[in-house]
């Protein structure tokens, strides 16, 4: 820590170093681990953190009041990004509102499932063997995906996109991409119309950590992903078995690009999640590995050792009904954005 400064409110995570993100003349962010699964230099929580030195405290107003945002947040999170508990664990699909973004989240008990695919599958992918069991430890997943109006918010919030996550660029805007809904209006951050409620999208692995973070959150594992969309009786997509349908999801069977999150109630997973199948990819916090469920823990795997992929989880509106089956694994550079690949994000339960 610099020295003459100190920190407040004293927030402590799982033993993950607080990292500074910004520095300036009396006061500085810091991000606590909290929600985040404990792989060294991922996945930290942007929780509060105000800084003194001897001039007293000095931020800019709009600053200020975003961080004192996120510290309320933190304190009704249970002070570290945690979602509430109480003597006894929620029940499975309970809902909860996270108060930074309003984002309803939904319950996944703890317990054991069915992760990848058996040879039974002609659709599965060598990536997706063998079949194997994991037990999670209960946790919390966003029912929708983020929005495109979100992310803007987070945007503004950190002042930028290029260099604004963890030293990555968060997103591409329309300067960069065509297919991008950001722009950029007289120094803020705007959605392009009729586009706001729909899954955000030209976002990288890093921005979609970011964002996570700023909200009091993390990205889910894969096996968190997984168990999300097809419980615990290994069914073939979010819904169950049934054939793909443009009522139960948006893929490439559907006119259109991306939908408005929630579009699809018909194709829910099991504990109430929506757009698990299609709409866009979702990143998830594991290092792609093609041979990893060969030696996989078998209780809350992380996923594999630091390498050149993430994993990212459910299809789009641009693919068949094989790539949005619940097992099916797809992989990026973590740097990649593109106009498919959106996130959602999860959090531990206690």
């Amino acid at each position: 820590m610099p020295q003459g400064k100190r920190i407040w409110p004293p927030m402590t995570g799982r033993g993950i170093p607080r990292d500074w993100l910004r520095s300036g003349d009396g006061w500085d962010t810091g991000c606590e681990g909290c929600f985040a699964p404990t792989r060294p230099g991922e996945g930290r929580c942007h929780v509060l953190a105000m800084s003194v030195n001897r001039k007293g405290l000095r931020m800019p107003a709009r600053v200020m009041l975003w961080m004192a945002a996120a510290w309320l947040g933190a304190m009704v999170l249970g002070g570290c990004g945690r979602a509430p508990t109480g003597a006894l664990p929620p029940s499975p699909g309970a809902t909860w509102t996270r108060p930074i973004d309003g984002t309803v989240m939904v319950y996944v008990p703890e317990g054991e499932f069915l992760m990848g695919s058996s040879d039974a599958d002609g659709k599965a992918g060598a990536d997706e063997k063998p079949a194997h069991s994991v037990t999670l430890d209960g946790f919390w997943i966003d029912r929708t995906e983020v929005t495109n109006g979100q992310f803007v918010r987070f945007l503004n919030a950190v002042e930028g996109y290029q260099g604004r996550c963890g030293g990555q660029d968060c997103a591409e805007s329309k300067v960069e991409d065509q297919d991008s809904h950001i722009l950029s209006q007289e120094g803020r951050y705007v959605v392009e119309s009729g586009f706001g409620d729909h899954p955000a999208t030209e976002v990288t692995w890093y921005g979609a950590q970011a964002y996570c973070q700023w909200a009091g959150a993390r990205l889910p594992t894969e096996a968190e992903w997984e168990k999300a969309a097809r419980g615990t009786d290994g069914r073939l997509y979010p819904w169950g078995n049934e054939p793909a349908d443009c009522s139960k999801a948006q893929y490439a069977d559907c006119s259109g690009v991306t939908v408005p999150v929630g579009s699809r109630p018909a194709g829910a997973g099991a504990y109430g999640a929506l757009d698990m199948a299609g709409n866009v990819w979702e990143w998830v916090s594991d290092w792609y590995d093609p041979a990893y469920y060969a030696n996989s823990p078998a209780q809350n795997p992380l996923g594999g050792e630091p390498d050149r992929y993430k994993a990212f989880r459910g299809g789009s509106w641009g693919y068949l009904d094989t790539f949005i089956r619940a097992a099916d694994r797809g992989r990026n550079k973590p740097w990649y954005s593109g106009f498919n690949i959106g996130f959602r994000c999860g959090g531990s339960s206690a």
